[in-house]
């Protein structure tokens, strides 16, 4: 198999876990409606496979849009992580302390926004995906997340991760603006490893899912197991 296809073969499986996340996530009816658009800052995170997804699935306008908005915005202070999810379940398993990370909503929104609503939200990466609320953001200043739904996004966030073990993994729009975001190749973005305040992605360590949610996500753990598997990336 070429680089290309084994790249087109990834993006395609991460287009499987969105919809297969679209599809538990149902079950907890939320509050997000359009031009809801509290949660869409400047902090969301990504991973460079995100986006060679985006890349892929859209066309030539609809990136140049992206890189004009981005140009527009000009934003510096942004969620920078210091380690990926699955790094900070190996830092549990090995009883090391997560490094301490700013995040602070009130740096800006998302340049991608307008008035109000996602102009990518078809490809947005799991990062926006995953923000819910069960009752409106602004009314409360905080999102309420049901605890079952907490533990699928985590575990979402792990496969996705998984999935592009040895790539990049850091704040969205610092990935997408970088100038190799458009040269994508087996690794999903060449030359981007090197930019600050980004992390390397890895394989699953172990589950984060409480005891008492074990049983109730067993089926979709083996479904995104499934998933992975068809990509030749097999979980260790």
């Amino acid at each position: 198999m070429t680089c290309t296809e084994k790249l087109s073969k990834a993006v395609n499986t991460l287009g499987g876990l969105y919809d297969l996340f679209d599809t538990a996530m149902a079950a907890f009816p939320a509050a997000c409606a359009k031009q809801c658009a509290d949660c869409c800052t400047c902090n969301v995170t990504a991973t460079g496979l995100e986006i060679a997804y985006i890349h892929d699935r859209l066309d030539g306008c609809a990136l140049d849009d992206i890189r004009v908005r981005l140009d527009r915005a000009g934003q510096t202070r942004r969620y920078r992580p210091f380690q990926t999810t699955n790094g900070f379940a190996l830092a549990c398993m090995e009883g090391r302390d997560a490094d301490e990370e700013e995040n602070d909503p009130s740096w800006g929104t998302c340049p991608l926004l307008d008035d109000g609503i996602c102009t990518i939200y078809p490809v947005r990466p799991l990062g926006c995906r995953v923000m819910m609320s069960t009752t409106p953001c602004g009314q409360t200043g905080q999102a309420d997340m049901p605890f079952l739904a907490l533990t699928i996004t985590t575990v979402f966030m792990q496969f996705v991760e998984h999935l592009d073990a040895g790539g990049v993994y850091g704040n969205f729009l610092d990935l997408l603006e970088h100038p190799g975001a458009d040269a994508l190749d087996c690794n999903g973005l060449p030359g981007i490893y090197n930019i600050p305040g980004t992390a390397q992605n890895l394989k699953i360590p172990a589950l984060m899912i409480p005891p008492g949610h074990v049983e109730k996500t067993r089926n979709l753990v083996q479904s995104l197991g499934a998933l992975i598997r068809k990509n030749d990336r097999p979980l260790t």
